[in-house]
């Protein structure tokens, strides 16, 4: 992630982030917990982080591919303009019987939001 996930991104380098993505969540299906007690089990807690780190590299991951612009933290090498007439939503993404599925949901510039209209930031 931090290689080929930073602010910094290119397709090549996030395509092969969710490829190693991927490999990890292969090889976890082999992660077992050998600690067997049902109070303070710090290794149980440190299994079920990593599965949740794993879910959380993936969505990010999808979400930086799909998007073909420049946003603040998101910053694309083959896209270097900003589109907000596309792109000025929210990315999310589901779970459907272990497979991801990004849906975009509008951003609404409103109260505070509307304070702080939307620009380019550069770096």
């Amino acid at each position: 992630m931090t290689q080929n996930v930073n602010v910094f991104r290119n397709e090549d380098g996030l395509k092969q982030a969710l490829r190693d993505i991927r490999e990890v969540r292969e090889a976890f299906e082999n992660v077992y917990v050998n600690d067997p007690s049902r109070t303070f089990n710090t290794d149980l807690i440190h299994t079920i982080e990593m599965r949740n780190l794993i879910d959380l590299a993936e969505a990010i991951t999808l979400g930086a591919l799909a998007r073909d612009e420049f946003r603040g933290a998101h910053w694309r090498q083959e896209h270097q303009e900003r589109k907000d007439e596309n792109w000025l939503k929210h990315t999310l993404l589901s779970w459907n019987e272990g497979t991801p599925e990004l849906w975009f949901k509008p951003s609404i510039l409103e109260g505070a939001e509307k304070k702080y209209e939307p620009k380019i930031r550069s770096y």
